[in-house]
């Protein structure tokens, strides 16, 4: 390759990293998480613009389709593009409640089309199913910069999105993700709790990957029993009567 399209290049994608933001939430049906007590995006953007306050964040709240793009469009204005997504919502494989004037559940191609707009690479989805194998296929099919996207494959409880949380802020301080200390973080956590957090790389349910895919949902559903406490059935919490 001719050295100036070499440089040309360089420049571009040194372009691309100086002006991507940190981290976008988006909290779908926002009125009914936060009555729910899930409104778990708020929480964690609160905390990390405590502790991290020169990171680039943004949350957008979702009521109506018609506000969440105008919404998205006042972020992408200030912000551009972002390195990683976080959406918080109501889900299954086949998609998520996007926002609260919708009675029906937009695909998982859908939700992919909503965020493409700002690049990201990395897309974490605190929402029930939405890592199985199907619901990220289609979403990497519409987002054609995401490298990985975490999610569980089964319903996910409050207490199981510690480990996304954390994994999000090792992101976030360190710049990148320890993949064998995010692994062994997630393996504790289901012996804890019975939460499982998946991670998908691009190539892994893609075209002539479906079958393993599938092997993947049927692993996350007989691993799937429910919410538990290991830490409380090996030590009780004694209470005063």
């Amino acid at each position: 390759m001719p050295a100036k399209k070499k440089g040309a290049r360089r420049r571009a994608s040194a372009v691309r990293r100086e002006v991507r933001s940190h981290l976008l939430i988006i909290e779908c049906d926002s009125a009914k998480l936060a009555s729910q007590g899930l409104h778990l995006g708020r929480a964690f953007s609160e905390f990390v613009k405590a502790v991290l306050p020169k990171k680039r964040i943004a949350i957008v709240p979702t009521s109506t389709e018609k506000k969440l793009n105008e919404d998205l469009a006042k972020v992408f204005e200030q912000y551009g593009c972002f390195r990683t997504v976080l959406i918080v919502g109501h889900s299954n494989a086949a998609g998520l409640v996007l926002t609260a004037d919708s009675d029906s559940l937009r695909p998982w191609a859908t939700v992919g089309r909503w965020v493409s707009i700002f690049r990201p690479e990395l897309l974490f989805l605190a929402a029930c199913e939405a890592g199985q194998s199907e619901a990220v296929r289609n979403v990497f099919d519409s987002v054609d910069t995401l490298r990985q996207i975490y999610g569980s494959p089964v319903t996910l409880y409050k207490m199981h999105t510690a480990p996304m949380g954390v994994i999000l802020f090792m992101l976030l301080s360190r710049g990148k993700i320890n993949p064998e200390l995010a692994k062994a973080l997630r393996i504790a956590h289901y012996m804890l709790t019975g939460g499982q957090l998946f991670r998908w790389r691009r190539n892994e349910p893609g075209p002539g990957q479906e079958l393993k895919g599938k092997l993947w949902d049927a692993v996350g559903n007989a691993l799937d029993f429910g919410p538990w406490d290991l830490l409380e059935r090996l030590i009780p919490t004694h209470r005063p009567r």
